[in-house]
């Protein structure tokens, strides 16, 4: 306590002493004797210096090492009216500093020594833990291999052919790459199996059934339809049919026996009408033959008509070639006779053409009339409903 007293009241009278006597080289002594906050040698150890100072490494190459400090000279370096006692506690203060940055730089070498041990430590610990590790893996996997090699052992099985499923050889099957399966495995894999297959065929089935459902609403609609066209038809029959007097009896109602008799009287009119519808038919047909025999004759007729015409024509053409060639008085009577001889193959031709069309027309009025005669008619229907009943 009493040393730091004497320091701080040597500092101050340095102080003082310097502003007094204005002198530069004064003021730095009394700072170096008083132990200035900023020192040369402890640039590190100054907060933020190292991280702003861009010249911190050119003033630790000048800062002069502890061999390198010289002692003070009080001829030289005593200030002007600095007494011999302050002189004195200057350069005990300043030994003391010096020694004291020696211990510093001591310490800071065995510092650094102790932090480059530290990181060759650490360094050798990860190499060791790592060498650990790769240890455990080395161990881990032997120690696999080991249970592996004690229950993989060859051991004959007999086993059925059809749960083989490896692909057989021809000499010797390699069952190296074989697995053997748990038969509850297989079983679960199968009910899985199963029950996904279920769950598709029951898909499939309701789009059968829906598709089904389809086609026979299709095919109802097609056989409605069908029906329909039937019950038309039969409409159609019915009002084209010709009724009688025993049919009108037999919609009015009557006994079993009179419709049987009726019936076997309408089978035997039946087969009756076949026949006469049959014969009627051959006649129809035999008609048409003819028909068609006669037009091909008329056709004919008419092809040698109309070849007799041409034939006429250049005829006419040649005569009035003649006619022209010859006189005036010549050709005046030659084309009165031609002009008579063409008016009168005129009127033979028109008169030809007139008997044909009569002809055709005949033949439709009779081919008209066989057709009227193949519909049913309701004119003796109508004559007996207006007269009354007996």
């Amino acid at each position: 306590t009493d040393v730091a007293a004497d320091d701080d009241a040597a500092a101050h009278e340095a102080h003082e002493h310097a502003a007094h006597a204005g002198d530069t080289n004064v003021f730095v002594a009394a700072a170096n004797a008083a132990g200035a906050e900023v020192s040369r040698t402890d640039l590190d150890t100054v907060p933020g210096v190292s991280e702003v100072d861009p010249f911190l490494e050119a003033d630790r190459a000048a800062i002069p090492t502890v061999d390198e400090v010289q002692k003070l000279d009080a001829a030289v370096d005593l200030p002007e009216g600095m007494g011999f006692n302050l002189w004195d506690r200057l350069e005990r203060l300043r030994a003391d500093k010096i020694a004291k940055e020696e211990e510093v730089a001591t310490k800071k070498h065995e510092l650094e020594e102790m932090e480059r041990h530290l990181h060759a430590l650490e360094t050798e610990d990860a190499d060791v833990e790592a060498a650990i590790m790769q240890l455990e893996q080395d161990s881990i996997a032997f120690l696999d291999l080991r249970q592996k090699e004690a229950w993989d052992v060859e051991v004959p099985i007999k086993l059925r052919q059809g749960q083989i499923e490896v692909e057989q050889a021809a000499v010797v099957t390699d069952f190296a790459n074989a697995l053997f399966v748990h038969r509850d495995a297989v079983r679960n894999l199968n009910t899985e199996i199963k029950k996904l297959g279920g769950e598709k065929v029951e898909i499939l089935r309701e789009v059968r059934d829906f598709r089904k459902g389809i086609a026979e609403l299709l095919w109802e609609n097609e056989r409605l339809a069908m029906e329909g066209d039937d019950l038309v038809e039969r409409t159609r029959e019915f009002q084209l049919l010709r009724v009688t007097k025993d049919l009108q009896k037999l919609m009015r109602g009557g006994g079993e026996d009179t419709q049987l008799a009726e019936v076997s009287q309408l089978e035997r009119k039946l087969e009756s009408m076949g026949a006469s519808h049959d014969a009627r038919v051959a006649e129809r047909e035999r008609q048409l033959k003819k028909m068609q025999r006669l037009r091909a004759e008329k056709h004919s007729e008419l092809m040698r008509l109309r070849m007799q015409i041409e034939a006429l024509e250049a005829t006419v053409s040649e005569r009035e070639t003649i006619a022209q060639i010859q006189s005036v008085n010549v050709e005046s009577s030659t084309q009165a006779a031609t002009r008579v001889h063409h008016v009168s193959a005129q009127r033979k031709l028109k008169s030809l053409i007139k008997m044909q069309g009569q002809e055709i027309e005949l033949l439709r009025e009779e081919l008209d009339r066989l057709r009227r005669r193949t519909f049913p008619t309701f004119t003796n229907y109508e004559q007996a409903r207006r007269q009354p009943v007996d």
